[in-house]
């Protein structure tokens, strides 16, 4: 690619500038791409995600792709930053599909070793994000926010779950999921802020208010973004049994058999 300044500076100089030659990599096109070839990886690598059932979980991704463009088309937003929200998606859908897509592998066990798990699919995400990207200054600016979200998600879910390990009800679940973002995002910004931006001429006040409002605002689009995928966990069987399996909950309620009449 040939970049040429113009700009006419009248009797001082010519009109256009030198030509400069910028050379990118045959990858630059197709980098953004990469970390999405893990989800279709997932449907071949894993034989349980070979049924039709499992496909479903395209229709949660889908249906947020589809909002998600036609916002930013709404909002006309720039393309620096579409590019840098469109990673910020693809970590936390796609990151939070493919936790989904192992829940066989991770799942039925220990719930502490379980969400570790899940946690380290997340963050491998990321860094499969970080890898086909670089390490840019604005990339490393969408590494922290997702950094952030990631527990926030993972600890919502383990919130939600141990409220709901006794008596489970579907919506109650979805309640504790979105109080439960909230608060672990508040929390998790809070610890960043109060220790690796100390107040400097800044009232504390004034500090837990950003913070407060960005928890409000961020945990609403993530709490959004679920919704779609927590419909299908307790919609459709296939992944019912996926979501017990990785939260330890029975969902359903064990039917006795009558007892048997005696016959005198």
């Amino acid at each position: 690619m040939q970049i040429v300044v113009s700009a006419d500076i009248g009797e001082v100089g010519p009109t256009d500038g030198k030509a400069v030659t910028c050379h990118f990599s045959p990858l630059y096109r197709v980098q953004g791409i990469i970390p999405w070839l893990l989800l279709p990886l997932a449907f071949v690598a894993l034989k349980e995600n070979r049924t039709p059932e499992a496909a479903w979980i395209l229709v949660p991704i889908a249906l947020l792709g589809l909002i998600y463009s036609a916002v930013m088309r709404i909002f006309q937003v720039t393309s620096g930053s579409t590019v840098q929200l469109n990673v910020i998606f693809a970590i936390i859908v796609v990151g939070f599909s493919l936790i989904w897509l192992s829940a066989e592998r991770i799942g039925n066990r220990n719930r502490f070793v379980t969400f570790l798990l899940a946690t380290l699919i997340y963050f491998g995400f990321l860094g499969v994000n970080l890898l086909s990207r670089g390490f840019g200054k604005d990339m490393i600016a969408i590494a922290s926010l997702a950094a952030v979200s990631i527990p926030a998600i993972i600890f919502a879910f383990i919130i939600a779950v141990l409220s709901s390990s006794k008596t489970f009800n579907a919506v109650r679940f979805v309640i504790y999921v979105g109080a439960a973002l909230f608060g672990s995002l508040l929390i998790i910004l809070l610890a960043v802020v109060f220790i690796f931006y100390p107040p400097q001429n800044v009232p504390v006040t004034a500090r837990i208010t950003e913070a407060l409002i960005a928890s409000v605002f961020c945990s609403l689009i993530y709490y959004a973004g679920l919704l779609p995928f927590l419909v299908m966990l307790f919609a459709d069987p296939f992944w019912r049994r996926r979501f017990e399996a990785v939260s330890g909950i029975q969902t359903r309620i064990a039917i006795e058999p009558p007892p048997q009449m005696k016959i005198p």
